[in-house]
């Protein structure tokens, strides 16, 4: 198989560019760093969109187009999969599968986001809904998007050594596995309105917070050495 040079190096970079977009519409337009409290009351949280309302639509706006850029990395992750497998195997599917599902979480968290801002006047506890559904679908929607590192750490720690296609080193692996560690106590969002497990605590929102962002923006400098090892496999071909 011949691969497209520009379109497995825009992979590459797009990690970077989605982090980059959904932090634009996330930390500087919403200003979410940290999260509305989910104690909040229900006329706290409405005062807090109706104050900010342009920019909470525009910041919902920048986190809903920032699913495109996860076009371009889904398909080099699944491309890389495919060719440690030597084909298209299940850990591929799978692989495909997650992005896919990860597309729809970073979707509807904006689209959200963008209904409890919308409309002002609306009743505080109509607003407050809206925005629960956001915060919990995005920080407790683990089961989502968490086997991205799930399966690449799998195929970077027992598949490659079996299929002896090496495109990434074994520490990658590791620390994709410790990134699914980190982020499984985040489930426990839809359980607490305060302390570490909330939806803005340490564990529920600080700790994947940190995981997602140094993995994202890090993510060019382990995924384009692997795309130069492919395409100079295509070359030698």
């Amino acid at each position: 198989m011949v691969h497209d040079k520009f379109l497995m190096r825009l992979g590459a970079w797009s990690g970077f560019a989605y982090i980059a977009m959904f932090g634009l519409g996330w930390l500087v337009l919403a200003h979410f760093m940290p999260p509305i409290a989910p104690s909040a009351s229900a006329a706290a949280v409405a005062a807090r969109y109706t104050e900010h309302h342009w920019a909470l639509m525009v910041a919902a706006v920048a986190m809903m187009v920032s699913t495109v850029m996860l076009l371009p990395l889904g398909a080099l992750l699944m491309q890389l999969t495919a060719k440690i497998e030597r084909g298209v195997g299940a850990l591929t599917l799978m692989m495909g599968l997650t992005v896919a599902t990860t597309m729809v979480l970073t979707f509807y968290t904006g689209l959200s986001f963008d209904v409890a801002a919308f409309r002002t006047g609306r009743s505080a506890e109509i607003v407050q809904a809206f925005d629960d559904a956001a915060f919990l679908q995005f920080m407790g929607g683990t089961p989502m998007f968490l086997a991205i590192w799930g399966l690449l750490g799998y195929a970077i720690l027992v598949t490659q050594p079996r299929t002896g296609i090496q495109l990434f080193p074994r520490w990658v692996g590791y620390v994709s596995v410790l990134v699914v560690v980190g982020f499984l106590p985040e489930v426990l969002v839809f359980l607490f309105q305060t302390g570490p497990f909330a939806w803005n605590g340490a564990v529920g929102f600080w700790i994947p917070a940190v995981l997602l962002i140094g993995y994202l923006a890090a993510s060019p400098f382990v995924l384009a050495p692997a795309v130069a090892r492919v395409l100079a496999d295509d070359d030698r071909a």
